[in-house]
This record gives structure tokens, sequence and C-alpha cells, in this order.
């Protein structure tokens, strides 16, 4: 057995790293200094770079942080659900007893997987879009809103997203 490795020996290293924090931070008290304050585990980017809308929660922007997180899950509705459309389809194109009927189960088979495709880039456009608006946030914080990024809809098959700067 080699020295070094094993569960004892990253408990043991666990400990004594434990006891020099400690021993640190009782110092800095001994000494009257206070310590330093606890840094957040994720910021308002890195939350939505994990979870569209999870960081304009956390910045109190309730309805932008809901449309993202929406818009993300229904994407993902759409793709996971035409996915599994698809593969139904699929199989019963592979299981076809006549020519047309082949032919027909493919076309829909090529149609699910379009679907499929086209809610994966709007997935992959919100969580883009969501990371822009988090980082519209975070620079805006200081002062006035130098930039804008808006959502609309123009009809059943057509989004709209504009970017409004101000220099």
């Amino acid at each position: 057995m080699s020295k070094g490795r094993g569960p004892r020996s990253r408990k043991t290293a666990a400990a004594i790293a434990a006891g020099v924090v400690l021993f640190a931070a009782a110092a800095a008290v001994l000494r009257g200094e206070e310590p330093p304050p606890p840094e957040k585990r994720f910021g308002p980017l890195e939350k939505s770079l994990l979870v569209p809308g999870w960081g304009q929660l956390s910045e109190k922007r309730y309805f932008e942080g809901f449309a993202f997180f929406g818009a993300e899950v229904a994407c993902l509705i759409g793709f996971f659900r035409n996915d599994r459309l698809g593969n139904e389809r699929y199989a019963l194109y592979k299981a076809a007893a006549s020519v047309e009927d082949a032919v027909r189960r493919r076309r829909e088979v090529e149609m699910f997987d379009r679907r499929r495709n086209g809610f994966l880039l709007a997935a992959a456009a919100v969580w883009a879009a969501n990371l822009v608006d988090i980082v519209l946030i975070l620079k805006s914080r200081g002062g006035g809103r130098p930039a804008a990024l808006k959502f609309g809809c123009d009809g059943p098959d057509e989004i709209r997203i504009s970017l409004a700067c101000r220099f």
C-alpha cells in the first residue's frame, strides 16, 4: 500500500487544513482584526450561467427572472416532446409494411427532428439573451441603465429581441 493515498490520508489532510484555518482565524481575533466577510458562492452571472433567470431573481428582477426561466423550460419541454415523438415515428418507419407508409413515416420523423432542433436553438437563444441581460444589469448597477434588452412577439411565429444602448 502506497503512503499518502486513501481515505485515511485525505481525512488527515482535511483535519490539518481545518486546523490551520482555525489557527489563522484565532490569531486574527487575538490581534483585534475582523475576519474577512464570507464570499458568495455564486454571483448573479454564475447563477444565470447555470439556470436562466436565476441571476435576475437574485437581483430582485422577478419578471425578467421568471420570463427567462419559463421560456427555457418551455423550450426544453418542446425539445424533449418532439424528440420522443420523432423516435416513436422512427420505430414506425422501420416497421412499415409498404413503401407509401415508410415514406409518410419518414417525413414525419424529419418534421419532428426539425421541430426538435428548432426548440434546441430557441433554448440556446434564451440562454444567450439571459446572459446578455444579466451582464447589462451588472454593468448598470452604479447608475442609470445604459442599455436595455426588450423582448416582444409580432405573431405566432415571430419573436422580436431589441437592444437599445445609450452613449
